[in-house]
Formats: structure tokens, C-alpha cells, sequence
């Protein structure tokens, strides 16, 4: 068995460096409230709960990526460390924080160019 990664992915949020862990707690809660993990992109693109969703998941995997013995953050405590205008911002961290925590790289998977060898979206 390989050695398990920190997966953490640090941020600047609230004056200080903090971390996201994309979790098996945070999977498990996520999947209690959304069902599959799948569905994380069109959670977070209903516009009537994305907020209350996006604060939510930053809280519970900010608290997660804590180090032990640092409190918990409330709801309340992210949702005022990040400004409307960094919404976006907090979302893509939150995409990256994910994809480390799955493939261990904040980069999307790349193509495979044996489907698409003439780049044209085509597979050959």
C-alpha cells in the first residue's frame, strides 16, 4: 500500500492560511445530503441553495483540513471571511480541493488523444 497523502489545499481566506481537505467525512456527508458525488456540480449550480451549498461544504472541509486542536468554524465564521465577489474564487477552490483529494492533482484529467486524434472533438 502506497503512504496516504496530506491532500490538503491551502488557501489565504479570513487574513490567514488555511486548508481544504476533501475528506471521506466530507464524502459521506455529502452523499447523506446529495446522494451521489456526481451530482456536486448541479448542487452547487441551483440557484436557489448554491450559497447556503457552497458555505457549507467550505465549512466542513476547512474544518477538516484544521490541524488538531484549532476550533471548528461555524457557517456563519466562513460565510463572513469570503466576500460576494470572491464567490467564484471560492467555488474553484473548492472544485480543486476536490479533485486533489480524488486524484491527488488540483489539474482536470486530460483528454485521452487516442479518442480524439485530430483534436476535432471526434473520436477516430
Amino acid at each position: 500500500m502506497s503512504a496516504i497523502k496530506d491532500g490538503r489545499l491551502p488557501i489565504e481566506l479570513g487574513g490567514k492560511t488555511r486548508h481544504l481537505l476533501f475528506s471521506l467525512n466530507v464524502l459521506d456527508d455529502f452523499q447523506e445530503r446529495f446522494g451521489d458525488i456526481s451530482r456536486l456540480e448541479e448542487v452547487l449550480s441551483d440557484p436557489k441553495s448554491s450559497t447556503k451549498t457552497l458555505r457549507w461544504l467550505l465549512t466542513l472541509m476547512l474544518n477538516e483540513g484544521q490541524e488538531d486542536g484549532e476550533p471548528e468554524l461555524t457557517e456563519r465564521q466562513v460565510g463572513r471571511m469570503i466576500p460576494t465577489g470572491d464567490l467564484m474564487d471560492a467555488e474553484s477552490a473548492l472544485f480543486k480541493a476536490f479533485l486533489l483529494g480524488t486524484s491527488g492533482t488540483t489539474e482536470p484529467p486530460k483528454a485521452d488523444k487516442s479518442d480524439d486524434e485530430n483534436g476535432d472533438g471526434e473520436k477516430n
